[in-house]
């Protein structure tokens, strides 16, 4: 992630200690946390995506404070989360037995080769520049086994940005934060841009999942499977 993004989030971490588990995590909407049933929907999507099975090994990457990997543990033999905040990962193994929780950059943190049999990357990949997500996808190649699937979730798609930023003053806002070099949700991605990616990093195919319809953010984000 790029260190503007490091440092929102060590400070964003520590002066929500206190708050509501998916507003931590800035899983919210109108500034709101999203409701019981809606985050279930999400869940489920990603364990849909990832296809876990009990045997499965899983590095959930980016992690925050796990209010995802707690409900995905169950599905796995061992889970590895990892997240840049202390203050977020040192939440997780008190839940469950099967989770190694610990704080690392993901620009950095590393793995011996063919680690995983999943890996999860949700709403993660926007923080990174472009150098720094060619680099992420060599390393998940690197780390993922031969049958694996990697599921980076929740990606900002650049060509339903406006859908975001969907009035005058959103649009302006969106403006005056790139003017300060402070973007609001992060890197926008084109599909077929980390499609071709993947190709490149020696996926063997990258397939595009569009969201639910009942998921909070399916009309500006979008889901990425890569497999081996």
């Amino acid at each position: 992630m790029t260190d503007y993004w490091k440092c929102f989030w060590l400070d964003h971490a520590k002066k929500s200690r206190e708050a509501d588990l998916q507003i931590q995590v800035l899983r919210t909407l109108n500034k709101q946390p999203i409701q019981p049933d809606v985050f279930a929907s999400i869940v489920e999507s990603v364990i849909t995506l990832l296809a876990p099975n009990p045997d499965h090994t899983l590095l959930d990457l980016c992690c925050g404070n796990g209010i995802i990997t707690r409900e995905l543990a169950p599905k796995f033999s061992a889970v590895t989360a990892v997240d840049l905040s202390e203050e977020f990962t040192s939440q997780l193994s008190v839940y469950i037995n099967n989770i190694t929780a610990f704080s690392a950059d993901a620009r950095t943190v590393d793995f011996p080769a063919q680690s995983f049999d999943r890996i999860l990357c949700y709403s993660g990949v926007q923080y990174f520049s472009e150098s720094e997500t060619i680099n992420l996808f060599m390393k998940l190649r690197h780390w993922i086994r031969k049958g694996g699937l990697v599921v980076l979730g929740d990606i900002p798609d650049t060509g339903r940005r406006w859908n975001f930023f969907n009035s005058p003053e959103r649009e302006g806002a969106y403006f005056a934060a790139l003017q300060r070099q402070e973007p609001i949700v992060g890197n926008w991605y084109e599909p077929g841009w980390l499609e071709k990616l993947s190709l490149h990093a020696g996926f063997k195919s990258a397939k595009l999942h569009l969201q639910p319809r009942a998921l909070p953010f399916q009309h500006y984000r979008f889901d990425l499977v890569l497999s081996t």
